[in-house]
């Protein structure tokens, strides 16, 4: 089977919609009314290009007519490009990266960066040269991206002056995986006066090569705090275990500093260096536990919460009398939240002391599903095999999940056993989990991954044991080759699905085993042109939304021009009290908060998915982002950015930032409470409520 086909919907059936522009005037709502003629046209015009994006369809006729408008119709044609995706459309954003207008030519280059072709290199290359530097920053992202060399583009860039060059290159310096980019941030990094020596360290440690560890070792000593951090995370992927003692110096510097970032990072780099390498210098083999256990009770929850992730690092193979399990054991009978309890009983059960099992006898009779979900964990880890059955039957899935996680790295012959009965739960994400697993290793009857693909959910859940199906249906048909027919045919029947993102990966599996199946259908969204028109009227003023927590309040504001749909399902969700009562399922000190999760174990959301509008904001401290499960799966959950992250740029869709209460977001702490979210009018209302 070489090539595998499918009829799209023919666009004539789409005329009524994309030419709907043209007979505006005739058919416009009693609403519209006060609009002038020409701003009615745009404002259509605009809608159609947001009802194209969200289709993931590219039509040229109604593109072409946006060609011909305004600057801010240009402009939103290079964003609509970027987002739909197809590489036909290449061409026309590379006209537009030399319009005449600014903000058209930053959009285009941005969107040909999303579109992620390396034909497009030649007009990138041209556009890193552009008078704007803005417009010269993007288009060497968007070099980044496609995976263009430095040595392209750094001539070109030379002849711009030393300024214009740095500031065009080094904060996107980590997008360019090569030897050459360590060289460019050592240069700047000597350069004590650069505004450019954090990008030019982040450039070298996000993404470190074995190369690096010497800079970063000497970047743990900077006089910058961000800096340190920087270079203790990049320590944490290419150092090995001499580098336990800088990193306990700095872990105790900032400490004494309070400075919570680089000590944060130093724990986790600390941890996953002992973790790879129980032959920690001997010098730092007892002061690392007697540090950590003392940080158990600072006051800040990042370095509380790190202190214990990291301790079961160092607690492995600990003497069931050290100081370090001894703590461990106090803060799990006195723990201030219940995050703290369970990171605590994690941390005890890698130790194997005698304390560890009764501790996690007796988390499994907590009414807390989180800790009895650590206590599935905690029975894996010490080897209870009778408590692990007993909470297979657990009536959260929460607890479950965790108990079939446990069971999946026994021997493949034991694990296959629970990843079938996995199969009936009726929880999805414990099917996905299994399915998973039978992906990596197949074995499971292909009648039995069609039905698995069949599933249905219920609203809340995401359709990610479905996407799981699929993957696992490619991976039989790798590795057996009398199975492989009737997987092509199974997975040939899934591209005409009702789902999208069924159909895509379906697509994208077909493709992966040498398949040529045809391209993926627009998706179908039921909205008419005049509902993509009042999304844009709805999202055309600041929109600002208040958020109570346990810990205090958070002031957003949404970035409404640049995520029209999202900020707008945001704000429906929030003033029908979705959020309320929800919980902080997931925060990473130093890295993000995130909720939004009816389920409150990442697993949930609304019952529908949106698309991404990725676009040119940055993740900022403080930046509101759409989380994702994979392209275009968000829906309800989102996170808050604690420090800056660029390596999240143009990945996740940006779609506000916090205006107010950076000093409750810190204090969040995984499990408090959301008690309301609701849209206020601006700052000065917020602060009245």
């Amino acid at each position: 089977m070489n090539t595998l086909r499918r009829r799209r919907l023919p666009w004539l059936l789409l005329l009524p919609l994309l030419l709907a522009p043209a007979c505006a005037e005739r058919s416009r709502p009693s609403g519209d009314a006060g609009l002038p003629s020409s701003a009615a046209l745009e404002l259509d015009n605009r809608a159609t290009l947001l009802l194209l994006a969200d289709r993931r369809e590219l039509v040229r006729m109604p593109l072409d007519r946006a060609l011909l408008g305004g600057p801010q119709l240009r402009e939103d044609l290079a964003v609509a490009l970027g987002r739909i995706g197809d590489p036909q459309g290449r061409a026309m954003l590379e006209g537009l990266a030399v319009d005449e207008a600014v903000a058209v030519r930053r959009a285009a280059v941005f969107g040909l960066g999303e579109l992620g072709v390396r034909e497009a290199e030649a007009r990138l290359l041209v556009a890193a040269t552009d008078a704007d530097r803005e417009v010269g920053a993007l288009a060497v992202e968007a070099l980044g991206k496609i995976g263009a060399s430095l040595a392209e583009i750094r001539p070109r860039l030379a002849a711009l002056g030393e300024v214009e060059s740095e500031a065009r290159l080094l904060p996107f310096l980590f997008r360019f995986h090569e030897p050459a980019a360590l060289e460019v941030g050592r240069v700047t990094l000597f350069e004590k006066a650069s505004p450019w020596r954090g990008a030019a360290a982040y450039g070298i440690a996000r993404y470190p090569r074995p190369e690096a560890a010497p800079i970063l070792r000497e970047l743990l000593a900077d006089a910058d705090p961000a800096i340190q951090a920087i270079a203790a995370r990049g320590l944490g992927e290419v150092g090995d275990p001499g580098d336990l003692a800088p990193l306990r110096r700095t872990l105790d510097a900032a400490i004494a500093e309070g400075a919570d970032s680089p000590a944060i990072q130093a724990m986790r780099a600390g941890a996953k260096l002992r973790g790879r390498s129980h032959a920690a210098a001997p010098a730092d083999e007892w002061a690392w536990p007697e540090t950590l256990g003392g940080l158990f009770a600072h006051p800040s929850a990042g370095v509380r919460i790190t202190a214990l992730e990291a301790a079961a690092s160092f607690a492995a193979g600990a003497p069931a009398e050290s100081a370090l399990v001894a703590a461990l054991a106090e803060r799990w009978e006195h723990a201030e939240t219940t995050r703290e309890r369970e990171l605590a009983l994690l941390a005890l059960a890698v130790s194997a002391a005698p304390v560890a099992r009764t501790a996690v006898r007796q988390a499994a009779t907590n009414e807390s599903a989180v800790l009895r979900a650590a206590a599935a964990a905690g029975a894996g880890r010490v080897g209870d095999l009778e408590l692990l059955t007993q909470l297979a039957s657990d009536p959260s899935p929460r607890v479950r999940l965790a108990v079939l996680e446990a069971r999946l790295v026994a021997p493949p012959a034991e694990a296959a056993a629970w990843a079938r009965q996995a199969l009936t739960d009726a929880d999805p994400p414990i099917r996905s989990t299994a399915l998973d697993w039978w992906a990596e290793h197949p074995g499971l009857p292909v009648e039995a991954l069609v039905a698995a693909a069949a599933a249905g959910r219920p609203a809340t859940e995401l359709e990610d044991d479905r996407l799981a199906a699929v993957r696992a249906l490619a991976g039989l048909a790798k590795a057996r080759v009398e199975e492989r027919g009737a997987c092509l045919l199974a997975l040939d029947a899934l591209t005409r699905d009702g789902s999208y993102l069924v159909r895509r990966e379906a697509i994208q599996a077909l493709r992966g085993l040498g398949e040529t199946p045809a391209p993926l259908a627009p998706l179908e969204t039921r909205r008419q042109l005049s509902a993509y028109r009042d999304i844009l009227q709805q999202t055309a003023r600041p929109r600002f939304v208040a958020m109570e927590t346990a810990r205090g309040r958070l002031l957003l504001e949404l970035a409404c021009r640049e995520a029209p749909m999202t900020c707008l399902s945001f704000l429906h969700l929030a003033e029908g009290g979705y959020f309320d009562g929800q919980v902080f399922h997931r925060v990473v000190p130093d890295f993000v908060i995130q909720a939004g999760d009816p389920r409150g174990d990442g697993w949930g959301g609304p019952g529908y998915t949106l698309r991404d509008e990725i676009n040119r904001l940055r993740y900022q401290p403080g930046a509101l982002g759409m989380a994702l499960s994979g392209p275009d799966t968000g829906g309800s959950q989102f996170f808050l950015t604690l420090t800056a992250q660029p390596h999240l740029d143009g990945g996740y869709t940006v779609f506000g930032h916090l205006v107010e209460g950076a000093e409750v977001a810190a204090r969040i702490v995984q499990g408090d409470t959301i008690v309301r979210v609701r849209e206020v009018a601006g700052r000065a209302s917020a602060a009245k409520r």
